[in-house]
């Protein structure tokens, strides 16, 4: 018997998304409107000049996260001009764009120069990402397509299908960039709202947010676990701004307002193992964040 979904698994075994983001302050997106492979990047059909620029990039920058993107399968966002965007996340964000003519064209562009800019961008619109790889993952074809559309048909010139995320088991998962968000278990119905609370200047259903793709882990759970508890979704209300790793975890700052507070940050096993891939028969258990408030400040989950 073939294995089962891998997020309808996760769902069942009440995995939680808390805490679970793809860590990569910097992005570079290269449209790709071709058939994706397993490995999109990788496998895509470029010159190996082009391969090299890319591979000297993510020596450069280390947390730097290449996405094939596109509007749909064959389909050009201005035909005869392939679309490049570099995007640096969290409190300075950059967003560079570049029309290029050909893909050998790749190579020339100054990447980690355009995103170390002392300079941030004003206010740059949201993009939103939906990872569509089935090729990576069944879940992400089947689910992540009708999001996928449902972005388009909100905000045709924002969204984008994109390849490999990171987490299909909590597929269909989407960032939202430059503020770099990452949601999990989206439906169709939650794009249109979820685009324009961005617009806003707001997270989307708190639930579903996986993190900040800015952030280390266990900073991305104790943020999420200090929203719920202050009840906000302004994007600006809680950042963390301290992370420091011990024998039991990570003491985690983080600040809301004018206050500054830690709190004690660990995983635990939860629930029995299942499969975390839809190609997979291994199975893995489960993982979640704790979080404990120091000093009386509020429990976490």
């Amino acid at each position: 018997m073939a294995p089962a979904f891998c997020s309808r698994l996760a769902r069942s075994h009440g995995v939680s998304p808390m805490g679970t983001a793809t860590e990569a302050t910097h992005w570079l997106l290269i449209e790709d409107p071709a058939p994706w492979g397993t490995d999109a990047v990788e496998e895509a059909g470029w010159g190996r000049s082009v391969h090299d620029a890319i591979a000297a990039w993510t020596e450069t920058m280390s947390d730097l996260r290449v996405q094939l993107i596109r509007r749909g399968l064959n389909t050009w966002d201005a035909p005869g001009s392939i679309r490049c965007i570099a995007v640096r996340t969290g409190s300075q964000p950059i967003v560079r764009e570049w029309a290029l003519g050909a893909y050998d064209d790749l190579a020339a562009l100054e990447v980690p120069g355009a995103l170390r800019d002392s300079s941030s961008t004003a206010d740059p619109a949201p993009l939103v990402l939906t990872c569509v790889n089935g090729r990576r993952d069944a879940c992400c074809a089947k689910w992540g397509r009708p999001v996928a559309q449902a972005a388009a048909d909100a905000a045709p010139d924002a969204a984008w299908q994109t390849s490999h995320l990171g987490g299909h088991r909590f597929a269909p998962t989407a960032v939202v960039l430059p503020d770099g968000t990452h949601y999990g278990w989206l439906r169709p119905s939650d794009m249109a709202d979820l685009m324009r609370a961005h617009r806003q200047g707001h997270l989307y259903d708190l639930d579903r947010v996986r993190g900040a793709v800015s952030q280390p882990r266990p900073v991305q759970a104790a943020c999420l676990s200090l929203r719920r508890h202050l009840d906000t979704t302004a994007l600006t209300a809680v950042r963390g701004v301290g992370l420091e790793e011990n024998d039991e975890g990570w003491t985690v700052q983080v600040r809301a307002g004018d206050t500054t507070r830690a709190a004690h940050v660990w995983q635990e096993q939860c629930g029995p193992p299942f499969p975390h891939s839809c190609g997979s028969r291994e199975a893995k258990p489960g993982r979640a964040w704790r979080v404990r408030w120091k000093d009386n400040e509020p429990a976490g989950p």
